[in-house]
């Protein structure tokens, strides 16, 4: 077998361990998100993320932002307001329009999504040592950045960028 079949062999190898992790993944976040303490559904979550996010802001923008019909996001904003994750405030230049934010209990409600989130990577990655999660970190960072360029047509970073966000990430996210 040549360097190219293997190669795509190995690429098919992959795809197929990446679906498996989406869909585990997405299953593990579900469970996360249905704790008693959490109680938010997936466009929910997804919902105060983006409006953490993007600040005060529109509906429009943010069907935008989290590619939702605006009926549909009504019906989640709506929910979150009742259950006082987000309010609405009046834009300070144009008094007809309505924006949404977060309320100091969404951000509470957010920080415990995170922990859970954490508190279960911790749990993951509990048998990899710290050379393999450095090492993680930066093929799931070379990923992301592959996946970023074929949405947008962009260029790939070289290895020495890529290691430079690896390295550093942690510290400039805490």
């Amino acid at each position: 077998m040549n360097e190219t079949e293997t190669r795509t062999e190995y690429i098919a190898a992959i795809d197929d361990v990446i679906r498996q992790i989406t869909w585990q993944s997405h299953k593990q976040l579900l469970q996360t998100l249905n704790r008693p303490a959490i109680s938010l559904t997936m466009p929910q979550m997804v919902t105060l993320f983006a409006i953490r996010d993007a600040g005060t802001c529109r509906m429009s923008e943010l069907a935008e932002i989290t590619q939702q019909s605006a009926g549909t996001l009504t019906g989640i904003v709506d929910r979150l307001i009742e259950d006082h994750l987000v309010g609405r405030v009046r834009d300070h230049e144009d008094r007809r329009v309505v924006q949404v934010t977060l309320t100091a209990h969404g951000e509470e409600r957010l920080a415990q999504v995170e922990q859970a989130r954490r508190e279960d990577m911790e749990r993951i990655l509990q048998h990899f040592d710290f050379g393999q999660l450095i090492d993680l970190e930066l093929l799931l960072r070379q990923l992301l950045q592959g996946i970023h360029d074929l949405l947008s047509g962009g260029t790939l970073l070289d290895q020495h960028q890529v290691a430079s966000a690896a390295v550093y990430s942690p510290l400039q996210q805490a």
